[in-house]
């Protein structure tokens, strides 16, 4: 993916794509294309770049802010270069902020799925469990994490393997409200 910012023009393709999971107008995105485009000029976005652009753009709570960025980082680099693009992020910070939520909840599996095997594994959900407990200003190791991970598995309903399908990630974060605001940092 890629190019230049300063030469960047959103394509006909992308253009429509982001319209049709963000619901927004031509002129909105566009406007959001040519805000980015002055703020990364060079092209690729550094992680120091995104936090200041989400700091600045988005309505997520702030707290969430820095944390979020570093998680999702990765995720918005599609192409696996190390670096994220203009079209990367566009469509990343647009569906993250203005799609809809199961498209929030994909990118929150996104982000949990760490080696990107498709599949949220035991390893995996330790992860997200001190994710949580950060959120919530614990320190990863009290006996609400337990608890919190016990009623998200459950409600996931793991295959024969223990493995979290996307699926059944985005179903069971769909059906209780407090458990996706606590693991999703979208929603």
């Amino acid at each position: 993916m890629g190019g230049n910012f300063s030469s960047a023009t959103l394509d006909d393709a992308t253009l429509a794509m982001i319209q049709r999971k963000t619901k927004l107008k031509s002129s909105e995105i566009t406007e959001w294309f040519n805000e980015l485009k002055s703020r990364c000029p060079h092209g690729k976005m550094t992680k120091k770049e995104m936090l200041k652009c989400y700091r600045d753009l988005s309505t997520c709570d702030m707290d969430k802010v820095e944390h979020v960025v570093n998680a999702i980082y990765k995720t918005f680099d599609t192409d696996n270069d190390g670096k994220v693009d203009f079209k990367e992020f566009v469509i990343g910070f647009l569906l993250t902020t203005k799609g809809t939520m199961e498209e929030k909840l994909d990118y929150t599996f996104q982000l949990y799925d760490i080696d990107k095997d498709g599949y949220i594994d035991q390893s995996e959900i330790d992860v997200m469990a001190k994710y949580v407990l950060r959120m919530l200003g614990g320190n990863g190791n009290e006996l609400e994490s337990i608890e919190l991970l016990k009623h998200f598995i459950s409600s996931c309903h793991c295959n024969s393997q223990g493995l979290i399908t996307k699926e059944n990630f985005v179903r069971a974060l769909s059906k209780n409200e407090l458990l996706s605001q606590l693991l999703s940092p979208f929603t």
